[in-house]
């Protein structure tokens, strides 16, 4: 008999044990499902695209759980428009989603066989202009570049090219130019010879930085000379040479003329047999 009931007390406190885990794990789930609702969602690092735009494309709705948020899915969904380059989120206790993104932005402009495409930094082809030179571009039209054989340029997509050292050459010097504010005042940035990258800007002043090496300070020294020379007005065809990194060695379209100074005919002294 006593058996019996300690049987039916064990199978008594296993049940409402089992409903104890059973109330604590949905209220557990519930709690968690209201924590991780995403009740806003906020965009950091767009420029000319609006918020809810980047909402759009992100497939982020409110009151989505953040349990089915990833750094994966984030990415494939923004990434499918090419303006978008996506870089991690963020979630706090109010339940804001924040998205950190990098908007491509065109920042130049290459050739090849008829058309002009507009590129942003890292070299991403934005759009195809067609046959007529892009306007609205804040940067140069970049020359020198060896695409890949049998390759082509595609909407969307990185250009070929043969080498990548010419597209981080490429790289760099746009994101120094724009940090210097000389990239809307470039025409033409070459990176044919990664060794020897120059610049012209739009008053036609060539500047060679040499290799990649301390740029900044290289556009920072030639910028500085071109202030003193726009006033003199010599800029057209003049080279401003700063690959040394270290100070700029200006040459002027038309070296200056040397006139020669005059000097005094050397008139012979008499000899002793002249005098006789």
């Amino acid at each position: 008999m006593r058996h019996r009931k300690r049987k039916k007390a064990a199978r008594q406190t296993l049940a409402m044990s089992i409903l104890v885990v059973g109330v604590l794990s949905a209220l557990i789930v519930l709690a968690c499902s209201q924590v991780f609702v995403v009740r806003d969602v906020m965009v950091v690092g767009n420029r000319n695209l609006l918020r809810e735009e980047i909402v759009t494309q992100s497939g982020v709705q409110i009151g989505d759980n953040l349990l089915g948020i990833s750094n994966q899915k984030l990415r494939q969904a923004l990434e499918q428009n090419r303006y978008i380059q996506y870089q991690s989120y963020e979630f706090d206790y109010r339940g804001t989603l924040t998205l950190h993104i990098q908007e491509r932005l065109g920042m130049a402009v290459f050739y090849d066989l008829g058309y002009y495409y507009v590129l942003d930094a890292q070299g991403m082809v934005l759009e195809c202009a067609g046959s007529a030179y892009p306007a609205g571009v804040a940067g140069p039209k970049v020359t020198g570049l060896n695409l890949s054989p049998n390759s082509r340029v595609t909407v969307g997509e990185k250009l070929p090219v043969y080498d990548k050292g010419q597209l981080e050459a490429m790289e760099a010097v746009l994101a120094e130019l724009e940090s210097t504010n000389l990239l809307g005042r470039t025409s033409e940035l070459s990176v044919k010879n990664t060794d020897n990258i120059y610049v012209l800007t739009a008053e036609g002043t060539k500047i060679e930085l040499g290799d990649t090496g301390s740029l900044r300070t290289k556009l920072l020294i030639g910028r500085e000379v071109l202030s003193v020379r726009e006033e003199e007005g010599d800029l057209q065809g003049a080279k401003i040479d700063v690959s040394n990194g270290k100070n700029a060695h200006y040459i002027p379209a038309v070296l200056p003329t040397i006139t020669p100074t005059p000097t005094t005919t050397p008139t012979p002294s008499p000899t002793p047999s002249d005098t006789l």
